[in-house]
């Protein structure tokens, strides 16, 4: 009989570093985004499509459970424990966002109006915000990738029973991803590409990169991988041939495409990487993945309020790249410590309810 999993500590490390890679880029983008250094900079800090690595991270994270250990597939449990899980700290974060965007409002003396569009719904923007999936994103703007992670992990369940009945259905169903996409979401492929992932796991694990057959093209693969993850900075830097765009037009080709199979190369990398996963295991790193969500959602309030107040902010600075470095510094740190906050405040008694609670618990919700 299958044993429960062990939790693999090390990909919520590398949740937490692709998280740090979203706020460092959100805050150089900001005010750079056309300047060449910062098309390099997004080289290494891309946030842009660390979203891509998310999503393949959560195909891999929601479906491996089910197919190393005897855990049963509760499809309503499984909807309900993922609800708790994504909006409770998501809400907090709207309306800390709403409350900086109404500032005025609250410093005038205008309290009571601004608590009724948050609890009275008065708000009509606000109130689809809440929703997460309505594409509605005013206050928390990276809030999309949220929507897509929420809408598609509900999806989770039926590629879980797919694969358990015949891993052909999800390799059929991974072309397949690339024409859905203009209907459904392009990011079904990560979704897909993770689910693949944990099913093969045991014998990625143990996978040798220098013993394999095709071992000679390990070079190529290497800078294939590189250069996928990062094309879409070296098409801002040097714009790819108009012919290029037709074809990926025809295609319904994304750089979000090119990006999701990057990622779950980087992420079979890992998983077969035993000394990438030791220095993925010191505390520090382990505990930044566990704030990776309240980290997420913290960093954007931070980032708005700095460069809102930029001009007043810089002067206080004889060296501007003085200032850039102190204030990016600065953003980081006030990104942590109100993710610590959000992360046990909000975030853990939500998963701890949803853990304990008997909702959802009868045999008769158990998929076969």
């Amino acid at each position: 009989m299958k044993q429960k999993t062990t939790r693999l500590e090390y990909l919520d490390a590398v949740r937490g570093i692709a998280a740090m890679m979203v706020v460092v880029y959100h805050f150089i983008g900001w005010k750079w985004g056309d300047y060449t250094k910062y098309h390099v900079a997004s080289l290494i800090f891309n946030g842009s499509d660390a979203v891509s690595f998310f999503f393949v991270l959560s195909g891999f994270v929601l479906s491996y459970k089910y197919f190393h250990s005897d855990i049963k597939l509760n499809l309503p449990r499984f909807t309900y424990k993922r609800i708790l899980r994504l909006y409770p700290a998501f809400i907090v974060t709207i309306i800390l966002n709403f409350l900086y965007w109404n500032r005025v409002n609250l410093m005038d003396g205008y309290i009571l109006e601004v608590l009724k569009d948050i609890f009275l719904f008065d708000n009509k923007e606000l109130v689809l915000e809440y929703t997460m999936v309505r594409n509605v994103h005013k206050y928390y703007i990276p809030g999309w990738t949220l929507g897509v992670e929420m809408a598609l992990s509900l999806l989770m369940p039926f590629l879980i029973l797919a694969g358990r009945k015949s891993i052909k259905i999800l390799w059929w169903f991974l072309p397949i991803c690339l024409f859905l996409g203009s209907y459904v979401s392009m990011f079904m492929l990560h979704f897909v590409l993770g689910t693949l992932l944990a099913y093969y796991y045991e014998p990625l694990k143990n996978f040798k990169w220098k013993k394999w057959t095709y071992k000679r093209w390990n070079l190529v693969i290497l800078v294939t991988t590189l250069l996928f993850f990062s094309i879409r900075h070296l098409d801002r830097m040097m714009p790819f041939p108009f012919a290029y765009h037709q074809v990926a037009d025809l295609l319904k080709l994304d750089f979000f495409h090119f990006t999701g199979i990057a990622s779950a190369v980087i992420l079979l990398w890992i998983i077969s990487n035993r000394k990438a996963q030791s220095l993925l295991e010191i505390k520090p790193l382990k505990f930044l993945g566990k704030i990776s969500y309240s980290v997420y959602l913290m960093h954007w309030l931070f980032v708005v309020f700095v460069m809102d107040y930029w001009d007043d902010l810089i002067v206080y600075f004889n060296n501007y790249y003085v200032g850039f470095g102190v204030l990016l510094t600065a953003v980081i740190i006030s990104t942590i410590l109100s993710a610590i906050v959000l992360y046990y405040v909000v975030e853990e008694p939500f998963i701890k309810i949803a853990r304990r609670s008997k909702w959802f618990t009868h045999d008769r919700y158990i998929v076969p």
